[in-house]
C-alpha cells in the first residue's frame, strides 16, 4: 500500500501537472485543427517551463543540502524553490499567449495557475499546504473550466480527476506529509485561482 501511494505522489507531482493538462487540452477539437508539429511544440514546450526549469533549482538545492528532497517536505525550505517556478510559469504564460498565440480563454486559464502558485508562497510563510493537492485541484480547475469555454462535457474525464485528487489526497496524508486540512486547503486553493481566473475575463470580456 506504501509502495502503491508513494507512485501515486510521484506520478501526480504538481511539477507534471501542466503537462497533463495540456496533453489532455491538445485532445479537443479546436486543437485538432492545428498541425501536429504545433500540439507537440505546446506539450513540449509547457513540459520544460513547468516541468523541467522548476526542477532544475530544486535539485541544486538538494545536492547542496538545502533542501532534503525533491518533495520539500519541510515548510521552511520551500520559499525560494516556489519562487523559481513562479519565474518559470510566468515565462510559460508568455510562451502560450506571445509565442504559441493561445486563444485567450487557455492563456487565462494559465493565469490562474501562476497565481495559485503565487498564493501558495505566501501561505508557505505561515502555513504548509500541499502543493501536491493544489496542482490536482488545479487540473480539475482547467478541465472544468476547458469544458465550459467549448461546450464539452468531458463527464468521464472529470469524474477521474477527481478520482485522482482523492487518491493523491489520501496519498500525502498517508505518508504523513500533509494533514488533512493541508490538502483540502491545497485543492481548493488550485480549483478557485483557476476557475475565479476565468470567471473575471469572462466578465470583462463579454
Amino acid at each position: 500500500m506504501r509502495t502503491f501511494l508513494k507512485i501515486i505522489s510521484y506520478v501526480f507531482q504538481p511539477l507534471l501537472m501542466p503537462t497533463f493538462g495540456m496533453i489532455l487540452l491538445m485532445q479537443i477539437p479546436l486543437f485538432q485543427l492545428f498541425p501536429s508539429l504545433y500540439r507537440l511544440i505546446a506539450i513540449t514546450g509547457t513540459f520544460l517551463f513547468t516541468g523541467i526549469f522548476p526542477a532544475i533549482p530544486i535539485f541544486m538545492m538538494m545536492s547542496r543540502g538545502q533542501v532534503k528532497d525533491m518533495f520539500i517536505s519541510r515548510r521552511e525550505e520551500r520559499t525560494i524553490p516556489y519562487l523559481f517556478s513562479f519565474l518559470a510559469y510566468v515565462f510559460w504564460v508568455l510562451f502560450l499567449w506571445r509565442t504559441l498565440q493561445f486563444p485567450m480563454e487557455f492563456v487565462i486559464i494559465g493565469i490562474g495557475v501562476v497565481v495559485a502558485l503565487i498564493c501558495m508562497v505566501f501561505i508557505n510563510l505561515k502555513w504548509k499546504i500541499s502543493a501536491h493537492a493544489a496542482g490536482m485541484g488545479g487540473l480539475v480547475g482547467c478541465i472544468l473550466t476547458v469544458s465550459y469555454f467549448v461546450s464539452i462535457n468531458p463527464l468521464g474525464i472529470i469524474i477521474l480527476s477527481l478520482l485522482i485528487s482523492g487518491l493523491v489526497a489520501i496519498s500525502r496524508i498517508y505518508l504523513k506529509a500533509h494533514t488533512l486540512m493541508q490538502v483540502l486547503g491545497g485543492f481548493c486553493l488550485g480549483v478557485s485561482c483557476v476557475i475565479l481566473s476565468a470567471f473575471i475575463y469572462t466578465l470583462i470580456a463579454y
